[in-house]
């Protein structure tokens, strides 16, 4: 399986409707089963919206949206006002959104997978026991246990004996390695090691976190094959990343929310990393740094110019995808004889020319568009109101997006308001107006005019 090979750190961004967020649903799941973008891609949106909302049920991933309210309080922490039981105002120290999220990304829980040990070999008399040379995680200990296929004597359970199966934890309630004892361990009471047989090192298995909270212990004396059967296994795969996804991230007080997260952030400046950096978190009273499986991905309008430029300290800290319009996606599709791919790309020729390409129009407007009536619907909600948008009402240039193929002057959608006194006396411009009238809407051939002789 090839790697994953997506930053830490993405943001998303193009003109409006492009599938920014549509997208973020491929990417989180690509990032949550370390797979390539293009394998999701190609099993469909639909097996990805399923698994996304399973993901997120699951705590391994979290969406929001940034607005002008938020703030560093709500992300990372803050104070919040807190009535007791008796009625007394206190004021505590309260996680933010993104502290929380990171937490719980140290433990995440992993996926499902296939029980690698379902056809192991055990002893009917066989006894399981918790071990954990050196203690939970990766400890030197247990990695030479495994390469030297034994257990240390003093992390051997009394009363364990040939053919017992051993669990390796990784954590209170997750293993990381199963293996059969192979010496009588009475046999070898002079000796530092006995004999293990680790067939599963890497193996991982959800446990009870109550049951194997102190180690060694005797998880159980009859039935080991049966209870092993029956565990819930993890992916081996699973890298345990964690996908926190921020809608419309320029819509925020990017320093106001981040803070010192902007430092953090930094790949190499992660938890674990050799370079990694700690912020001091004043009301928690905590050290804080970003878990390296935590991954950012943000979308970003780029048409919205009131909006909040991205902090310089911040974009350096992220990779940027462009997603423009794609006419292609429309490719095949007709509506009362009306190319759609045709129709958008001519319309977004022209925006470039009038204004720039950050400002054209998304194929998502067009989606959902099956009827003419659709088609109408779609121009008179979305695409004019969002020229009129872009082009402060200069109803001259929206003419132009919408005007013919052969004079653009002429546009079935806009029309010239007749001419008063008072126009002709001091030669005044014209005024230009909205058509109200739903037939011309409803023509195939005002929208066939825009693109008609086109080369595209």
């Amino acid at each position: 399986m090839a790697s994953l090979n997506i930053s830490n750190n993405l943001l998303l961004y193009g003109p409006p409707g492009t599938g920014k967020t549509y997208n973020v649903v491929n990417y989180a799941v690509a990032i949550v089963e370390n797979r390539p973008l293009e394998e999701v891609i190609a099993e469909g949106y639909s097996l990805a919206l399923e698994k996304y909302d399973r993901y997120t049920k699951m705590g391994r991933v979290a969406f929001m949206t940034f607005h002008q309210s938020l703030s560093y309080d709500d992300f990372i922490e803050g104070i919040r006002p807190v009535v007791d039981d008796r009625g007394n105002l206190l004021y505590v120290a309260t996680p933010g959104v993104f502290y929380s999220f990171c937490q719980s990304a140290e433990n995440p829980k992993l996926l499902p997978g296939e029980n690698p040990l379902a056809d192991l070999d055990v002893k009917s008399d066989a006894a399981l026991w918790a071990v954990a040379p050196g203690g939970f995680g990766d400890t030197p200990e247990k990695e030479r246990a495994f390469s030297e296929s034994n257990i240390p004597f003093e992390c051997l359970p009394e009363g364990a004996k040939i053919g017992d199966v051993l669990f390796s934890m990784a954590a209170p309630d997750e293993t990381d390695g199963v293996g059969i004892i192979t010496e009588d361990p009475a046999e070898r009471k002079d000796e530092a090691h006995v004999s293990v047989d680790w067939v599963g090192v890497g193996v991982r298995f959800i446990a009870d976190k109550k049951q194997f909270a102190e180690l060694p212990c005797k998880i159980r004396g009859t039935k080991v094959k049966s209870y092993i059967e029956s565990l819930p296994a993890t992916d081996a795969s699973d890298a345990g990343n964690c996908v926190f996804i921020i809608d419309e991230i320029n819509r925020g007080n990017i320093s106001r929310i981040f803070g010192e997260l902007i430092t953090l952030l930094e790949s190499s400046r992660r938890k674990g990393m050799p370079e990694c950096l700690e912020a001091y978190l004043a009301q928690l009273k905590v050290m804080f740094s970003v878990p390296q499986n935590v991954y950012l991905v943000g979308t970003m309008n780029t048409a919205d110019k009131s909006l909040t430029a991205l902090d310089t300290a911040l974009r350096r800290r992220f990779e940027f995808v462009e997603m423009m319009p794609d006419p292609d996606v429309l490719k095949g599709r007709k509506v009362a004889d009306v190319e759609l791919s045709k129709l958008l790309a001519v319309m977004n020729e022209r925006i470039e020319v009038l204004y720039d390409r950050e400002h054209t129009i998304g194929h998502a407007y067009f989606i959902g568009v099956k009827t003419i009536d659709d088609l109408a619907q779609c121009f008179i909600k979305k695409v004019i109101p969002l020229l009129q948008e872009y082009f402060f009402d200069d109803y001259e240039k929206i003419c132009w997006v919408l005007g013919h193929a052969d004079n653009p002057r002429k546009c079935d959608f806009i029309r010239v308001k007749k001419r008063s006194e008072f126009q002709m006396k001091f030669n005044l411009p014209d005024i230009y107006e909205i058509e109200t009238n739903y037939r011309v809407y409803v023509n195939p051939e005002s929208y066939i005019q825009i693109y008609r002789g086109s080369y595209l």
